[in-house]
């Protein structure tokens, strides 16, 4: 892909601003002086630049010809969930090697639960018009 053309995809841009966002957050604040509130946003702002990116590294992946999914954006939540959490736990001081062992497999669980609950719930049936 030509770079002119990556520029001009609205994800790529949208990257752009949030990991922006995210430096000036990240640059000013420092996280012994501000309220809670800002940590907790600066939070929530850091898991939504990393659910962009794992997004589009995902529909990138795509355009190269690794194979794609239709389930896409429930791989990105699931990942980004897992990253999200090994962070926080990180952050406070509690993240350690079981820690992770024990998240994988949980975050897989999580993933083919999430799937699974999607496969079976049955598509709506149209009503039908009473005379």
């Amino acid at each position: 892909m030509k770079l002119t053309k990556l520029i001009a995809h609205a994800r790529f841009r949208l990257i752009m601003l949030l990991l922006a966002a995210d430096a000036v957050v990240f640059g000013l604040t420092d996280p012994q002086q501000v309220p809670s509130f800002m940590l907790a946003g600066g939070f929530l702002l850091l898991a939504i630049t990393l659910y962009q990116i794992v997004l589009g590294l995902l529909q990138a992946a795509n355009w190269y010809g690794l194979p794609g999914s239709a389930h896409r954006k429930r791989q990105a939540r699931t990942l980004t969930g897992l990253v999200a959490g090994l962070v926080a736990l990180q952050s406070i001081g509690e993240l350690g090697s079981r820690d992770v062992l024990v998240l994988l497999p949980l975050a897989f669980i999580a993933y083919l639960y999430i799937s699974y609950g999607k496969a079976a719930v049955p598509a709506e049936q149209p009503a039908e018009a009473s005379l």
